[in-house]
Formats: C-alpha cells, sequence, structure tokens
C-alpha cells in the first residue's frame, strides 16, 4: 500500500514516527514524506519514494541567538490554537492533500491537523503519533474552535477526529501529563517503543564515563540568549569531560576558547554519548527528554517554551533530575546541581527504572497488523 507519512514542525515532530516508517518500508510498502526541510535531514531518504518538502521558516539557518524572553505557559498553549490549529493547519492540508492520489493511509503527528483534514476529505485512514512526552500540550478545549473553522473552510462535516483512526504514544505511561481528563489517554491509546538512536540490549545498564553533555535542541538553541556561556563557565569549574552541542545554525568558534575538557559542537551523537554521561543537561524537548532516559542519564532541565515546562515538571516528579530557570540561573547554581546529580546513585535508579518501562513497550512491529487492518 501507499502511506503518506506528514509532519507539521520541526524534527521532534518527525522522530517520533520514524519506527513506524520504517516498518512499513520494511514490510515493502511505499512512503511519501511531507513535512520541512529542516526535519527531513534526520530521516533517511532511503525509506521514502517520495518527498514533498513544505516552506521552512528554518530553511536559512540564524547565525544569531535571540535573547531569553520568560516563559509564559499561556503564550505556548496559544502558539498551538493559533499557529498550528492556523496557518501551519492550512499550509500541512494543501501539502498532503497534493499527495492523497491511490494512497491507503497517512500517519502524521499530533500537531498536524491539517493532514487530519486532509485525509478526512479523501476518505483514507490516519494513524496520529503523539510527539509531546507528557500529552499536555493538544486540549480538546483550546484548539476545537480553531480546528473546525479550518476543517468548515474544506467542506468537512463532523467533529474533529484528534486521535485520528489509531492513536499512537511512543513514551512511558509514567511520562504523560495530561492537561485534564479531557485529553487523558485511555483504551484507544496504543503505546509503542520509541526508537533509540543507539539501541542498547534491554537488560545492560548503562555505564557511564562521568562526562556531561549538553543541547539545547535545534530550535530554541537560537532563542537562548547567554544560557550556552552561563553553561560552559560552569562547565569550566567541573573537572570531567563535557561535551556541548550548539546546533547547525551556531558557529561553536563564537563561544571562544574552552578547557581542554569542554567539547563545542554543532552537531554530535546523542545516542552514542547519553548513555556514557553522568549528566544530560537540556532544554525540555519531548525527543531530548526522552533520549536522556533511554541513556539513563539523570537530567538537568532548562525549559525555554513550547512543552519544555511540563516536560521540566514530569522530570522532578518523577525526581528523574532537576528542573533549573533558564534565565535566572548562575554559572555556580548551574555547576552545584550538576554536582547534586553526579554520582547520585537514588535518581540513576530512577532514570534506569524509566528507561525499563520505555524499553519494555511494544515495538513497532507488533503495530503493523494494526496498522494495515485499518486500509
Amino acid at each position: 500500500m501507499r502511506v503518506v507519512c506528514s509532519f507539521v514542525g520541526g524534527a521532534g515532530h518527525l522522530v517520533p514516527q520514524l519506527p513506524l516508517h520504517k516498518v512499513l518500508a520494511e514490510a515493502g510498502h511505499r512512503l511519501t514524506l511531507v513535512g520541512r526541510q529542516s526535519g527531513i535531514a534526520v530521516a533517511s531518504e532511503a525509506l521514502y519514494d517520495s518527498i514533498v518538502v513544505r516552506p521552512d521558516p528554518r530553511a536559512t539557518p540564524s547565525r544569531d541567538i535571540a535573547p531569553l524572553v520568560p516563559v509564559d505557559i499561556g503564550t505556548e498553549l496559544a502558539v498551538v490554537s493559533d499557529y498550528f490549529a492556523g496557518r501551519a493547519a492550512e499550509d500541512s492540508f494543501d501539502s498532503v492533500i497534493a499527495t492523497l492520489a491511490g494512497a491507503s493511509l497517512v500517519i502524521c503527528d499530533e500537531l498536524d491537523f491539517g493532514a487530519i483534514a486532509a485525509a478526512d476529505v479523501a476518505g483514507v485512514p490516519v494513524v496520529v503519533v503523539s510527539v509531546i512526552a507528557t500529552g499536555a500540550l493538544v486540549r480538546p478545549s483550546l484548539v476545537a474552535a480553531s480546528v473546525s473553522a479550518m476543517r468548515q473552510r474544506h467542506g468537512i462535516t463532523g467533529a474533529p477526529r484528534l486521535r485520528g483512526d489509531l492513536f499512537v504514544v511512543p513514551f512511558a505511561p509514567s511520562m504523560r501529563q495530561a492537561a485534564s481528563g479531557e485529553w487523558a489517554d485511555g483504551p484507544d491509546t496504543v503505546w509503542m517503543r520509541p526508537d533509540p538512536a543507539n539501541p542498547q540490549p534491554q537488560s545492560a545498564a548503562p555505564a557511564t564515563d562521568g562526562s556531561v553533555v549538553v543541547t539545547l535542541g535545534t530550535e530554541f538553541n537560537t532563542e537562548s540568549g547567554d544560557l550556552f556561556d552561563r553553561i560552559l563557565a560552569a562547565l569550566s569549574t567541573i573537572d570531567t569531560p563535557a561535551v556541548v552541542a550548539v546546533g547547525r545554525d551556531l558557529d561553536p568558534d563564537r563561544f571562544g576558547p574552552q578547557p581542554s575538557h569542554i567539547r563545542v559542537e554543532r552537531y554530535v551523537d546523542l545516542g552514542a554519548l547519553i548513555p556514557r554521561a553522568e549528566v544530560m543537561l537540556h532544554h525540555g524537548g519531548s525527543g531530548v527528554f526522552t533520549a536522556a532516559a533511554l541513556g539513563g542519564a539523570p537530567q538537568l532541565v532548562f525549559a525555554m517554551g513550547a512543552d519544555q515546562p511540563f516536560t521540566a515538571n514530569r522530570v522532578t516528579a518523577l525526581e528523574v533530575g532537576l528542573a533549573m530557570d533558564a534565565m535566572t540561573s548562575t554559572p555556580e547554581q548551574i555547576r552545584d546541581a550538576i554536582r547534586q546529580l553526579r554520582r547520585n546513585d537514588a535518581v540513576r535508579a530512577r532514570t534506569g527504572a524509566l528507561r525499563d518501562e520505555l524499553l519494555s513497550l511494544p515495538n513497532a512491529e507488533s503495530l503493523l497488523p494494526a496498522l494495515t487492518a485499518l486500509t
């Protein structure tokens, strides 16, 4: 069968879907990928018969770092209703509907309301994949009006089907933090093991080398003010190997000379580094939250926006790490937090339990019959 795979945001909206894409391609099905160029780069082009590139606001890398702004939950939720359920949904609808002739199935991320609508117009079943680890952003009461208006413009009747025909969650149940009972995971949820970048044997606990790994993601790295500088200042006072990934947009040289134990790189293989790390510092994106858990690394979270505040809350609730204020934390406070997490057997044990929970989820291959049964 022919499958159209769509994602509406950056790489974080695509990566959670990839296990499904891989098993479908390996089973001989023909896949078309629709999404932003900056996100497509994380996928293997060999999986797809064709790729449709959508307009990408990050196609031209930014060399500058914007100042940090205070986290405002209301503003972040408004982005979901006003942008993802608004302009982004219209753009996605136009891109996806043009690919659906002869398609048997659509797979998209949970914020890709336009792809869901396009599937409804074409009469094609749709699999919706959760890409927000905590499950806290897509709230029916928040997006219903915008999504319904978009659907009406395209002549679609009936209530929006935000979960599609199958709702797949590639996160551990304990990572979820439903905004309210209206969107709690329930019997219609299908759980799936996420795809680790560097698979570890399920029985093997990662052995640390004492290192610290840092990333602020691929979207918020250029909206992080002087946070990289404060983190680097903290790391300079700790005699342990550290790797700081600043993203493709930024030149590592802009941060100046660093002590010999600190590497500043545009890109690093987080899947290879995290299992050896003693502490993982990050922005709270769903993907890196999951990667740190799969790698068994205690986490230090600096939320700056999007779903990150919810991730930070979940990390602290699960006691697998600490959350810090991205705007105000000093190098000394960051240093002390790193020291608190290093060689912390209790935190590492809880992180190991979360890793085991993730690895115990059904693999993508086991979902293949459910996917094909929809068509």
